[in-house]
């Protein structure tokens, strides 16, 4: 059945504390919850939560397309395009799969893959800190179920991110340690880097280069002993096409919102699959809501890898009443069909900025 009403409110969601990372630091997530129901009254979810420092928009630039498109949103066919509009595409696409399967009673994943996962790896994050609080914070991840910590580096030198990743090898030697400066460095410095970090037994590294330039990133791949992945060269049409058609990498990280939605990334995914690349699913610190969109792409998608999937427990605020967050460093699916989650009205009124808007179709 088409979607025949459209119902969205903006939220702001804080942090428990600021996150650094080359590209600036997080205090908040501020984004659009959007709700589709079908003519036969079943409502999907979806969430709009753009990332204005890399260029995805902002919360009032989602909200600016809502109002702009009105009733036209309900047609798939639509085309949203401008600042906002892959994360607003994703919210569209990740609602009207949740209606199909709730319909279907089947989880999302299990519309993706004949095969869909039971349950997947997560990897722990670390943000920016000094190297004895980096390796105080891999002990605890450690601890608690975790046997893969990824570590952002690049907003300092390269001589302190070396120290820092010293400090977590020998706090927490048996850990596979991922390491993300979210494009930082230039060509020259990720080719050192990849040597200096070349000791410690790193796993892989995340988008070394500038997304801009996929033809450094296949220069860097060639020579690197140490596996690469492309994530923020993941977030541009154009530069995907690059990317696959080069092969500039052993992986690609595939966010749901900067790809329009969950069909769009697994289609991403397996054609880099195709390509003999490989595929993580990964949040962009959303809701519950957002978090559970990429968990069902890392379910449909082959493999076993360690998904970006754990930003939950950085939330204050939520969505729903039980954020999803990792438990013993494995994220299974919610128990219900299409997303697994619901809206909870109560835990929205606390994060929401303002009431809910609707539009109603014929």
């Amino acid at each position: 059945m088409s979607p025949r009403a459209l119902r969205w409110r903006p939220f702001t969601l804080p942090l428990r504390q600021p996150f650094a990372a080359a590209h600036g630091t997080l205090a908040d997530r501020q984004g659009v919850l959007v709700e589709l129901t079908d003519e036969g009254g079943v409502i999907g979810v979806g969430e709009a939560t753009p990332i204005p420092s890399f260029g995805g928009g902002t919360q009032a630039d989602v909200v600016a397309l809502i109002e702009r498109h009105g009733v036209a949103l309900l047609d798939p066919a639509t085309r949203v395009e401008g600042a906002g509009s892959a994360a607003l595409r994703c919210a569209l696409d990740v609602a009207a799969l949740d209606i199909e399967g709730r319909r279907a009673g089947k989880p999302i994943a299990a519309l993706l893959s004949e095969q869909p996962l039971g349950q997947v790896p997560v990897n722990a994050i670390i943000g920016d800190g000094p190297p004895e609080e980096i390796a105080a914070v891999g002990v605890e991840a450690m601890a608690r179920g975790y046997r893969v910590l990824k570590l952002k580096v690049g907003s300092q030198s390269l001589a302190a991110d070396v120290a820092r990743v010293a400090a977590l090898r020998a706090a927490c030697p048996r850990a596979r340690i991922h390491l993300d400066p979210n494009g930082a460095w230039d060509e020259r410095t990720a080719m050192e880097a990849v040597f200096e970090f070349e000791p410690f037994g790193i796993g892989l590294i995340e988008q070394p280069v500038p997304a801009s330039d996929p033809e450094a990133l296949a220069r860097v791949h060639t020579r690197s002993s140490i596996l690469l992945a492309a994530d923020e060269a993941m977030m541009d049409p154009d530069v995907v096409e690059r990317v696959l058609a080069l092969q500039a990498a052993d992986w690609v990280m595939l966010k749901p919102m900067v790809l329009g939605g969950i069909r769009p990334a697994f289609e991403v995914g397996q054609r880099a699959l195709a390509l003999g690349m490989r595929a993580i699913a990964t949040t962009t610190f959303d809701s519950s809501v957002g978090i559970a969109a990429s968990l069902q792409l890392a379910l449909a998608l082959p493999g076993n890898p360690s998904h970006g999937l754990s930003t939950g427990e950085m939330l204050a605020g939520d969505v729903v009443a039980r954020t999803l967050v990792p438990t013993l460093g494995v994220m299974a699916p919610p128990d219900a069909p299409g997303l697994g989650v619901s809206v909870d009205e109560a835990a929205l009124d606390r994060v929401a900025t303002a009431p809910w808007s609707a539009w109603l179709g014929d």
